[in-house]
């Protein structure tokens, strides 16, 4: 099966002969023709001139670690790792493969096995930029900003003109909130090429543009460019949307963002998400959880933020993460994974149903414990750890069986500006439904509806959090937010934009800031343009 990009049009041109293997070309030969072809995005041919060779030679360690990287362009995580483990295995003390491989794990959150790799690499090679950037993109991703800043600036000692490791940085510095850091690794970047997509994006990100910026100019160059992929499109033009929104041309940020996800695609499946919450509703009602009373561990270190994306979760996980007794872990995968192991992740709906309905008091038990066992890794002293995954809501369901005392904040706000912000973001894909109007509304009314059913049934501890009423009136909200918590007041709570944590939310500029006000009803800076939405969102929106 041909490993194609996800986003190759339909069908694409059949392969060119004239780049393909000649006869009597050597394996390496073949192998550099390739790599060649694979730089200039020509992936069949390059996969055809591996393939020829591993034909020839199926234990070429060379050719199997050269189609792993094909499969990660291809997004196909899991195929690129068998790949790469079967190079590493014929090759162990080749760096690059290692460093490969470990990058390959990182893709798919397997953390302890990405570092594993990581660290080997640069055991065999001190001077390996690639696996130096790597492993701090492992700690980044694990919010461990101060020991990831140290391996992204031993990769600058290596090649100070690394645009990876100055890339990396400059994320990860916007992360932590040292937006003028940031800035000038982006500056640094662009300067050694102004046509890199992830710094122009970097920088738009890690700043307010003002009227005049020429990072706009940059942008729009790089997009007119014929080489631009369409993954470098829907970056850039939500840069480009990021720029002019700040410069308050709104009319001209809505289009780019528009175009956007007009790129990105629209296969989301609305009705087979509905029946996966039309089955979550008819199975989990008030009398599945009576019958079900002392499942799962009694812990009451678990706070679950969730919502909606952009409906405040990482200014509440901010306001909690600043109190001195509280641990803000960030968005955790593991509940979702935990789910998993139900059969949450089949498209059948009715298999995770059926999973729970027979769920044993001792597998509950043991599920709730694999989640404190990982919590307990991230941060094993303060009394509550914050768990900010903010489409956990699907899944109160399952975190009331294996955690019954876990505490729910549920932040909220306006249907229209909450997805007007959503449209606005260049999510993951995910986050499917964000790349159209009519599909986002339709969606914010299934999540609407499920928290509405969870509200009546799920015997969780479930405080809200609107998010215009935090804004308006924020001290008695944070002081609601951190007695829901159930630990004493910290003064510290009040000043959040303070607090020195690393962020990795589109949130992670605002929570550097005071409180402010401006984001409300800001979808009526935009005219006509959310008319489908307000449409699809129907009796949610005010009149």
């Amino acid at each position: 099966m041909p490993l194609l990009p996800r986003r190759q049009p339909v069908g694409p041109p059949a392969i060119v002969q004239d780049f393909l293997p000649t006869a009597g070309e050597s394996a390496l030969e073949t192998l550099q023709r390739g790599i060649d072809l694979q730089r200039r995005k020509r992936f069949r041919e390059a996969e055809f001139c591996y393939q020829t060779v591993l034909r020839r030679q199926p234990k070429n360690a060379m050719a199997l670690n050269l189609m792993g990287t094909l499969a990660i362009e291809a997004r196909q995580n899991d195929t690129a790792i068998d790949f790469m483990r079967r190079a590493v295995k014929l090759e162990p003390g080749n760096a690059i493969f290692r460093n490969n491989l470990g990058n390959a794990y990182n893709l798919i959150g397997n953390i302890e096995l990405a570092r594993k790799h990581l660290r080997k690499a640069i055991e065999l090679d001190g001077r390996l930029v690639e696996a130096l950037c790597n492993l701090g993109k492992s700690y980044r991703s694990q919010l461990e900003g101060d020991i990831a800043e140290g391996f992204y600036r031993r990769a600058l000692a290596v090649d100070s003109q690394s645009l990876t490791a100055l890339v990396g940085m400059g994320d990860l510095l916007t992360d932590m909130g040292r937006q003028a850091e940031a800035v000038e690794c982006f500056g640094r970047a662009i300067a050694i090429d102004k046509a890199n997509v992830e710094a122009l994006s970097g920088l738009a990100l890690a700043r307010r543009a003002v009227k005049g910026d020429p990072a706009l100019a940059l942008v729009q160059a790089r997009l007119e460019l014929p080489m631009t992929t369409d993954r470098e499109r829907v970056i850039l033009h939500h840069a480009a949307g990021k720029i002019l929104n700040d410069q308050h041309e709104h009319r001209l940020a809505i289009h780019h963002f528009a175009k956007a996800k007009a790129i990105s695609g629209n296969d989301f499946d609305i009705a087979l998400h509905t029946r996966l919450y039309d089955s979550f509703i008819e199975t989990f009602d008030a009398g599945f959880f009576e019958a079900r009373p002392k499942f799962g561990n009694s812990s009451e270190r678990p706070v679950f933020i969730v919502g909606m994306p952009r409906s405040g979760t990482t200014l509440t996980e901010q306001i909690c993460a600043s109190h001195h007794d509280v641990y803000g872990a960030g968005e955790l995968p593991t509940i979702r994974s935990l789910a998993g192991e139900l059969g949450f992740d089949q498209l059948d709906p009715s298999i995770f149903a059926k999973a729970m309905v027979s769920l044993t008091p001792t597998k509950a038990r043991e599920l709730g414990s694999k989640y404190l066992d990982h919590l307990n890794k991230r941060n094993g002293k303060a009394a509550r750890v914050v768990d900010k995954m903010p489409h956990n809501f699907e899944l109160l369901a399952l975190i009331s069986l294996i955690l019954p005392n876990a505490r729910i904040v549920h932040c909220r706000r306006d249907p229209m500006d909450n997805c007007t912000s959503c449209f606005m973001h260049n999510f993951s894909d995910a986050h499917g439904y964000n790349a159209d109007l009519t599909k986002l509304g339709q969606y914010y009314r299934q999540y609407d509806r499920l928290m509405r059913h969870w509200a009546k049934v799920v015997p969780l501890a479930i405080h809200d959090m609107p998010y215009e009423e935090t804004v308006a009136d924020f001290e008695t909200r944070a002081r609601g937010l951190i007695g829901f918590l159930g630990v004493e007041w910290d003064d510290a709570c009040l000043r959040f934009h303070e607090t020195e944590r690393t962020v990795r939310t589109p949130s992670r500029w605002q929570v550097r800031q005071p409180i402010y006000s401006s984001s409300v009803e800001r979808w009526k800076l935009y005219g006509d343009a959310f008319d489908p939405l307000r449409a699809a969102l129907g009796p949610l929106v005010q009149p």
